[in-house]
Order: structure tokens, then sequence, then C-alpha cells
């Protein structure tokens, strides 16, 4: 704990001798986020949106002709196709000369994506990490395992690694001698840690630990755990707070934008927005109108803090639902559903949540090491299984237990796998649309 506390006091000192950016951007997320009244929240928002469209007009190309809008609906909707064909001219005239960060994903449909970032952009990210990480728990210096897919590109050398107490496990691969050696070092670290990484990682070792009942009587010392990247089924989130006896949160954020919403301890099922940093809105998923709360809508962002490219109106490509507000509060997101292009739907074109598809496997995890659901076509859904071992002998149940969702009419079709691959992300996709109905509407 001491080493934890020396870590935390260096950081923010670095910080400060160069010249205190990131606790400035903490100190303004913590005064929006808790703002004292609904006029002042209001008035702090108006203003990053006025600076940032005066900023955006002034010095790109591409809102130049924007120049006088003061209202968000005058701004155009953009998607990942838009920056990337007409890149140079979202680049600010006034940054050209000045150090830029580059991010990158390859994003779920395995198409490379990338922006630039100003300092003051990775300083708000910064501060928005530590802010959220705070909320689950965690400071800036304690232990923290990330289990991602680590290469050259992401990866940290050693040093820095011990100088953020940080152990970062690789996933790509998580094969039973793997999480024996990983579950190893959890037991021989006898100080306090968090996790951070891919929900589906979180899955895989609990199947594991279900299957072999390895942590009995074991006290790993986690003190929280953030899921990111991917959706956090019920299995997963129950199985992990079992096992490791912490609280579990869900985290959404992407590449190019940053943390966007988190569920925190008061928050339940919910994902806390950050307004302080973004603006939000859901739109239709067929039109750019505004969607109703509790109605599912295109996730669209506007960035307030990426002055080397601004993104205005920015098309995530996620869809969402708002919580409906009690009085004095803001907007949170009740459901997160992932990829637009991966909305699924029953047989008579209603739209079905992906979280109905998690629940029809979760009788069948002991069963399986890997599954992937797939609409092929308007009444036809494809469902690949990975057995762990033996027979599955539950085909006629599942499909029946598809169709009371989808369909009596559904084509339903098992297919017996070796191996799901993973995105390039080192993500896996467990619901996949190949049907085109949404695109057509």
């Amino acid at each position: 704990m001491l080493f934890n506390r020396i870590r935390n006091l260096t950081f923010h000192l670095s910080d400060f001798i160069s010249g205190g950016m990131v606790n400035r951007h903490i100190k303004d997320i913590n005064e929006i986020l808790n703002f004292s009244s609904a006029e002042d929240f209001q008035n702090q928002i108006k203003k990053k949106l006025e600076d940032l469209f005066r900023h955006a007009t002034s010095t790109t190309n591409f809102y130049s002709s924007y120049g006088g809008s003061i209202d968000l609906k005058d701004f155009p909707i953009i998607e990942k196709s838009i920056v990337q064909n007409n890149f140079e001219d979202f680049k600010s005239k006034k940054f050209l000369n000045k150090k830029y960060y580059k991010v990158s994903t390859s994003g779920s449909t395995g198409v490379p994506f990338f922006l630039f970032q100003d300092k003051n952009k990775r300083k708000r990210n910064t501060a928005d990490v530590i802010y959220f990480f705070k909320k689950s728990g965690f400071e800036v210096g304690d232990r923290l395992y990330e289990f991602e897919v680590w290469r050259s590109h992401n990866k940290k050398g050693k040093l820095k690694s011990l100088l953020q107490n940080v152990y970062q496990f690789d996933v790509s691969k998580l094969t039973d001698d793997n999480i024996i050696q990983l579950l190893k070092v959890f037991k021989s670290d006898k100080t306090e840690k968090s996790f951070l990484g891919f929900s589906s990682a979180y899955e895989t070792i609990c199947q594991f630990l279900d299957k072999t009942n390895d942590e009995a009587n074991s006290n790993f010392n986690v003190k929280s755990i953030i899921a990111n990247s991917e959706y956090l089924n019920e299995y997963t989130k129950l199985a992990m707070a079992k096992h490791f006896k912490a609280p579990i949160y869900s985290r959404y954020s992407n590449e190019e934008l940053g943390l966007i919403a988190q569920q925190i301890n008061e928050s339940g099922d919910d994902f806390v927005i950050n307004w302080a940093s973004y603006y939000i809105e859901l739109l239709d998923l067929n039109s750019d109108e505004p969607v109703n709360y509790g109605e599912p809508g295109r996730i669209v962002v506007t960035d307030f803090y990426n002055y080397y490219m601004p993104l205005i109106r920015f098309d995530t490509g996620d869809v969402g639902i708002f919580t409906n507000p009690i009085k004095g509060e803001l907007p949170k997101f009740k459901h997160i559903e992932g990829r637009k292009m991966d909305i699924i739907f029953d047989t008579s074109g209603n739209m079905i949540s992906s979280f109905v598809v998690y629940t029809k496997f979760y009788k069948f995890y002991h069963l399986l090491k890997q599954y992937q659901f797939i609409q092929l076509s308007e009444k036809e859904y494809l469902i690949k299984v990975n057995i762990a071992e033996g027979e599955f002998n539950y085909e006629k149940e599942l499909v029946n237990d598809v169709k009371k969702d989808f369909g009596m009419d559904a084509i339903v079709n098992i297919e017996y796998v070796d191996e799901i691959p993973c995105l390039a992300s080192g993500k896996r996709k467990k619901v996949v649309s190949l049907y085109e109905k949404a695109s057509k509407n």
C-alpha cells in the first residue's frame, strides 16, 4: 500500500510540474458531473459546444461552410468513412505544426480507422479514466491487471509496467494451461489488485473456475473489476463477483474518442454518461431524428476536446437506450446494444436485443467453450457452437427456446466448430447479423 501511495503522489507531482493539465481536467469533470444546478450544467455544456463550433468552423476545411452555426442540429452526421475519405479536411490548421498522437482501431468490421489527437485531448482522456476508475474503487498507483490482446503497438515496456504497477495479460489464446498460470500469479500476489479487460476473457476464466472449482478457499484480494470493449452478460457479471468477491462494472469506450460511459456503484446496471467530455445524442435507426427515452437509437457523439481533428455528431455505429431521468438528474444509458450493423430481428421484422440471445446459452455454459449466433436472412439463423467435451444433446431444447423469441417459423440450424476466431482487436462477436433489413428501410 505504501508503494501504491508513492506511485499516486509521483503521478500527481509529475502532472503538477508539467503544468497540472490532468488535475485541472479532473476538477472540471467532477464539477460538471456533480453540478450544483441544472442551469449551471447547461451553461457549461453550451460554452463547450460554442467553443468547439467556433474552432472547427474557423480552422478546418470540412466545417468551414458552417461558420456562424450555434445549433448542434446545423451540423451533419458524420461516420468513419466520411472522416477517412476527407482526412486532411478534418485537420485544424491551428494544429498542423504541433505534436499529435495517433489513435487507431481495427473496428468490429475489421476496417482500420485512425485519428490524430492533440495534447490537451490526451490529457482529458487520462483525466476521464482516472475519474471513472476512482468511481469504481481504483486509484492511480494501485495494482492493475489488464486483460487484452497485447502486441508491439500497445504493450508497455517492463520498466513502464513496473512504474505504473500494471500486469499485462494476453488473452488472445486463453487455454486452460494459460488460465492455470494466471491463477497462480493471482495467488502469489498478495497485494490488493484491480482488473481491467475484455468481458469475453472474464467469461472464459469463470467457465474454467466453474468447471474446476480451482479458486476454492482462495482469496485473490481483488478490489474492483472493470469490463470494457464488449457486452458484460449476466453470467459473467455474477460469476466474476462470486469467484473474485469484488464488484464488477462495465465501461463503454473506444479508441477514437475515449471513455464515454461507465457503470459505477451508485448507478446499478445503468451507465453514467461522461457528459463533461462529450455531448451524446440517440438518433433513430433509420433517420436523424432523436428517439424517446427507453427507445433504441444510434449513439452519436460530439467530442468537446479533440481540437486537432474536431468530431461533431460522430456516429459511433453503436446503439444505446437512454434512461428516463428523474428530475435533477442527467440521462444515463440503460443499455448499450453494440454495433448497429449487428442488430438482429425476429421473423416478423421486430428488433430483438442481443441481451435476449445471451440468455439462451446461460444454462449450457458448462458444456460450451464458445458460441456465436448469426442471422443469415429474414427467417434463417445459424448457431455455431464449440463444445467443451463429449456431445451436445440439447439441440432441440436450444432451437425451441430461440423460436419462442424469434418466431415459430424461424429456421434455426446448429453448426459444430473447433474454434470461433476472434477479430483483429482480440474480441469475439457472439451476435452477428448478415441480414440487411436495417439498411433497406
